[in-house]
């Protein structure tokens, strides 16, 4: 597994961390709806604060991009890719050889 990049440097102030987290709700809800990917325009429109710069969204999906939870392709949009276990497989006990 490749190991996480330390942050870039980003010029001006960065977003708050409420703002990173509405932008992985939604794109969690878009991949539980099978929504497919979503653009940077679409994840700003959803968003509760309307105020929002374009700038701040993609600061947003590029940290959630350096922690491998969102796969970005430039032309489709940003899509959820992280994979969680259900709950009933981390239940099931495993016996070890």
């Amino acid at each position: 597994m490749a190991s996480i990049a330390p942050p870039r440097e980003l010029p001006g102030p960065s977003p708050v961390l409420r703002t990173v987290h509405q932008v992985e709700r939604i794109l969690r809800e878009a991949q539980a709806n099978d929504e497919g990917p979503l653009t940077l325009a679409e994840i700003k429109r959803r968003l509760d604060a309307r105020s929002i710069r374009h700038s701040t969204v993609r600061a947003c999906v590029e940290e959630l991009k350096r922690f491998h939870l969102v796969a970005e392709d430039s032309k489709r949009g940003v899509m959820w890719t992280h994979f969680e276990e259900p709950p009933s497989w981390r239940r099931k006990r495993w016996v070890r050889l």
